[in-house]
């Protein structure tokens, strides 16, 4: 159970210290005192969303801490690794806020993750706010509560894992399917493909080619014109450039035999000899060779119109060209198998859809097992709030349709069952859904009782009712009263209330009070003293404690409390 909650910075709250125990806990207050950011800070503990909005204004950072109590011989579920072994029944829970809004999560002293406290959270706690009722006036929900009441989680984890790939065969049998009615024509289509492009002979980079060739073709006039005038210049015209060199070279030999120095610039005039010699011998021959060839520009320029058109149609490049090709001969095995491979994903989808509807089935009968046992104890927990002749019906009825239709039987996401709740509050009455009952009394009363069951079956030591005494008044509101006294007796029990009816049962009450000081609101959280509960009570009933009248009718309720 949850034994200390410690708050500081957080939002109006400066510092409050509560220290819970046992049996019903009341937490009172005026509208916009800070009720509400108290649950808001346990909420955060308990691994809820942080927002720089929670830190207080001129503060650096928004702490949370609370101290849990582990009862019981039972682990906690996802508690082991944090508990310490010389105190293994304490958990002390921290979260801080800083101004931007980051948060950090500590657990016994060690950094813990917010999936951490997400999971350990719900084991500790669980917190019934004012939506919760609403819920009730939703069909679909009935299925969810019922299914947490069996304790189907599991088995309903496990199926929908099994639906999705039911649903995930079928789809793929489907695509199969309508592949294989398309077979012949998408075969025609990649044949035609193949055909044209293994015809073409592609060969990577040979656009890039033939366009340098082309492009030489278009000017072989001016390359043999440019050729020859070099030839000439270099070795075969009229004072070519190898004559002077010549005499350059006899004249520094005849130099070189006298000063041996001059042999290194000899050598290299030598070699200039020998390389405008190889030079003027190569464009000669390149003279000769080139010439205009139309046959072969025309042949080029066919190439290329071919390769363009074939770039266009696959991809842009005759790479991706290429990769089309590679792509088609495979799609034409696997359109070539399509009828075996159809074959075998119907043969997979029959078996996963046989294995899903056992499994519905399976759910089903657990389902309608456990609607009797729900039934059984709702009306039970409605006598004891009150309702001395309400009876409550838990009908499960098939699924007209669902995702699956085999022989009759529809199968949807949670299974083949749609569950309502139906209520008949008074002797006599006719049962109806209990979405059309109008009184918000009932349906507080009805919700309260279905979390008393589920908290009872699963063990869960502490629970948070936040203002769900919405729409109850009177007599209703002291039955309620009653009954969280009772469930106190079985779980510590954390209540936020408007009602005097039901904070007359508090064995300890906290009230929430805002005051302004300094230019500044705050909002400051104390334990009544037991003979300040009068007045706090009186405030409930009508806002001013210091009526007389009020104050008797908090004494009195005070006393029947006790009774």
């Amino acid at each position: 159970m949850l034994t200390e909650l410690h708050i500081r910075n957080f939002a109006v709250i400066e510092e409050a210290t509560l220290s819970f125990d046992a049996g019903l806990n009341v937490l009172s207050g005026e509208t916009g005192a800070g009720k509400t950011i108290v649950m808001t800070a346990l909420a955060l503990l308990l691994g809820g969303r942080a927002s720089p909005e929670f830190v207080r204004r001129g503060a650096r950072e928004a702490v949370v801490e609370g101290v849990f109590e582990l009862e019981g011989e039972a682990p906690i579920n996802n508690a082991a690794e944090w508990l310490d072994p010389d105190n293994p029944r304490e958990l002390i829970v921290r979260r801080t806020v800083g101004e931007g809004g980051r948060s950090r999560a500590s657990i016994n002293g060690k950094l813990a993750s917010l999936q951490s406290l997400a999971q350990l959270g719900p084991a500790l706690v669980q917190v019934y706010g004012q939506h919760e009722q609403h819920s009730l006036l939703q069909r679909e929900n009935h299925l969810l509560i019922l299914d947490r009441h069996a304790g189907l989680e599991p088995e309903l984890s496990a199926y929908r894992e099994l639906y999705q790939r039911a649903v995930e065969s079928r789809q793929r049998l489907a695509e199969l399917e309508r592949r294989e009615r398309e077979r012949r024509e998408l075969l025609e289509l990649a044949s035609f493909r193949l055909s044209e492009l293994e015809a073409a002979h592609l060969v990577a980079g040979e656009d890039k080619d033939l366009a340098a060739e082309r492009e030489v073709l278009l000017n072989a006039a001016r390359l043999a014109e440019a050729a020859n005038l070099a030839e000439q210049l270099l070795y075969g015209g009229e004072g070519a450039a190898i004559d002077l060199i010549s005499t350059a070279q006899n004249r520094l030999a005849e130099a070189a035999a006298i000063d041996p120095t001059l042999e290194g610039p000899l050598e290299m005039v030598v070699e200039a000899k020998t390389n405008l010699e190889e030079a003027a011998r190569t464009l000669s021959a390149y003279a000769a060779r080139i010439e205009a060839d139309p046959a072969r520009l025309e042949e080029i320029d066919a190439r290329l119109q071919e390769l363009s058109r074939l770039k266009r149609k696959y991809g842009g490049t005759i790479e991706a060209a290429l990769e089309t090709l590679a792509r088609t001969r495979i799609e034409i095995t696997e359109l070539t198998n399509a009828s075996e491979t159809r074959a075998t994903a119907q043969l997979e989808t029959e078996r996963l859809i046989k294995e899903l509807l056992e499994a519905a089935k399976r759910l089903s009968a657990r389902r309608e097992h456990d609607a009797i046992e729900l039934k059984r104890g709702m009306e039970a927990e409605l006598k004891a709030l009150g309702m001395r002749n309400a009876a409550f019906d838990v009908r499960v009825s098939r699924l007209a349709a669902g995702e699956f239709n085999e022989n009759g039987i529809a199968a949807g996401p949670s299974g083949i069952d749609t569950v309502e709740f139906y209520l008949s509050p008074n002797l006599g009455q006719p049962a109806v859904p209990i979405q059309r009952i109008a009184s918000g009394g009932e349906l507080s009363r009805v919700m309260l009782g279905l979390k008393r069951l589920e908290a009872q079956r699963r063990g869960i030591a502490t629970l948070i009712f936040d203002e769900v005494d919405a729409g109850i008044g009177g007599a209703a509101a002291e039955v309620v009263g009653r009954k969280l006294k009772q469930l106190a007796r079985f779980h510590q029990i954390l209540c936020v209330t408007h009602l005097a009816q039901i904070a007359a049962f508090a064995d300890r009450h906290f009230v929430v009070e805002k005051e302004e000081r300094g230019g500044t609101t705050r909002s400051r959280v104390s334990e009544l003293h037991p003979s300040d509960r009068t007045a706090e009570l009186a405030r409930m009933l009508a806002g001013d404690e210091s009526n007389e009248k009020f104050l008797r009718a908090a004494r009195e309720l005070i006393n029947r409390a006790r009774s």
